[in-house]
């Protein structure tokens, strides 16, 4: 009995040590064994960080879009002023100035259109930055009061013009409030026969800003912004007698470019800034019945009662354009195309 005990503790004193050695070589291997290192085909991956782009800086959405499509690319394209709001109101925070002092180009339109900008963008040009204004390198539409009984609603070309400066704004341009005298267009983006225009000196001076060629992308904007020329002069060839009323006198490109007239105006003056007379409001509705006209086009800048006002007495209808902004436009050809079609269709 002592020999068969002795035997059996004997028997799992080895059963055990040998499973502990087992479990021992076990534990060895498995800290030992790592797949991530022990693999000798893995490769780390790594990607290096895309090349920042410099910045273009353009005041108001529908000018950059125009940009964005020169420059898509070959630069990042910031908008200045926020959609949907007034460029004649537009003042630059502490973080604009910045973003226009980092740009590597800044295109604005001119003629007083962002007056709040003014200073800013005068400042940045000393400094070095370098300032492209559109109105520089168009031909100019003078302005001549629509809600004159003289002028009637016709505008001119500036080079073609031979009245001097006083004959601009004066009685009515008071009346209208308006503070500055306009005597050059300044919606020089409602065309874009006019834009055309721009283009080689815009492309010159991206091209010479950012460092890149872009005939290319001129050479297709070109045909694009022809395109859609072409396609505007048709919609209203079919239109005998376009005649317009507006919010404010702001369609001189356009209608100069498409046989169309602005008979008047509920403010006559270019500028958003400006406000409504009693007399000026009298005459509109008047102008309105005499050429049995069924429609007024308001936007960005006109008041709404006054708006609503003259349409009720002249028995007219309210059409909205959108003529400062893109809107729900994704790009300057819907955007144009919105407002061509928009007006064509409401005289129709």
């Amino acid at each position: 009995m002592t020999t068969s005990r002795h035997a059996r503790t004997a028997a799992l004193f080895a059963s055990l040590s040998l499973a502990a050695l087992g479990l021992s070589c076990s534990n060895d291997n498995a800290a030992t064994s790592n797949p991530a290192t022990d693999t000798a085909d893995v490769i780390v991956a790594t990607t290096a960080p895309a090349p920042e782009l410099p910045t273009v800086v353009v005041t108001y959405s529908v000018l950059a879009a125009v940009v964005s499509d020169l420059v898509e690319g070959s630069a990042n394209v910031v908008t200045l002023i926020p959609d949907g709001q007034d460029p004649h109101n537009f003042e630059p925070s502490a973080k604009d100035l910045e973003t226009i002092n980092n740009a590597a180009l800044v295109v604005a339109n001119g003629l007083d259109l962002e007056e709040g900008l003014d200073d800013a963008l005068s400042n940045a040009q000393q400094a070095g930055v370098n300032v492209f204004y559109v109105a520089d390198h168009v031909t100019v539409l003078d302005i001549v009061d629509v809600n004159d009984h003289s002028n009637h609603g016709h505008v001119h070309r500036g080079a073609d013009a031979s009245h001097s400066d006083d004959d601009h704004g004066d009685e009515h341009g008071d009346e209208d409030g308006d503070e500055h005298d306009h005597s050059q267009d300044p919606h020089v983006w409602l065309s874009p026969h006019t834009v055309r225009e721009a283009l080689p000196a815009l492309a010159k001076a991206a091209s010479d800003a950012l460092n890149v060629d872009l005939a290319a992308a001129q050479l297709a904007l070109d045909n694009e912004l022809a395109a859609l020329d072409t396609e505007l002069l048709s919609l209203f060839s079919a239109i005998d007698n376009c005649q317009l009323v507006t919010g404010h006198n702001e369609l001189g490109y356009f209608v100069d470019r498409y046989g169309c007239t602005v008979v008047a105006a509920i403010i006559s003056s270019t500028s958003t800034n400006a406000e409504a007379s009693a007399r000026n409001t009298e005459f509109v509705i008047d102008v309105i019945k005499t050429h049995s006209a069924k429609v007024i086009f308001t936007s960005l800048g006109t008041n709404p009662k006054t708006a609503e006002q003259v349409a009720r007495e002249a028995d007219a209808q309210l059409v909205t354009i959108s003529t400062h902004f893109l809107g729900t436009s994704n790009d300057y050809v819907a955007f144009m195309r919105t407002l061509g079609t928009t007006i064509a269709t409401s005289l129709s």
